[in-house]
């Protein structure tokens, strides 16, 4: 069995946001500091990427890759099933294209301007 919890280190206190609480691996110990920007943004670049959820967004955004990168699976796999049936029905019609398309690239234009909350829910998930 693999221990899980984040290594020994200064984190938000999750009882007062504005103070920093030092994790010792295994449980929160009395030692606390007033919260400043160095620690916020070493505690938070243990989440994802925004410029890589951005890549993910503007190259497989169609197939939902930037929301498996994020860490939601579902919708991702919802936005991929889309993608696919959009292109299987695109294929077999005489135009070649399908009206889920654009259901396709509206909601990958939308996340774009989700991500930046995207990436910041998963990393406070995660501290």
């Amino acid at each position: 069995m693999t221990n899980t919890s984040p290594p020994p280190g200064w984190y938000l206190d999750p009882r007062d946001g504005r103070l920093n609480r030092w994790w010792d691996g295994n449980t929160w110990t009395e030692h606390s500091a007033p919260s400043s920007p160095s620690i916020a943004v070493q505690t938070q670049s243990a989440g994802k990427s925004i410029p890589i959820a951005y890549l993910f967004a503007i190259l497989l955004g169609g197939f939902g890759a930037h929301r498996f990168y994020l860490g939601r699976p579902v919708s991702a796999s919802i936005l991929l099933s889309i993608a696919v049936v959009a292109v299987v029905t695109g294929a077999m019609s005489d135009s070649g294209t399908s009206p889920l398309l654009a259901v396709v690239w509206i909601w990958t234009i939308v996340d774009l301007f989700l991500i930046p909350g995207m990436v910041r829910s998963t990393s406070t998930l995660r501290a």
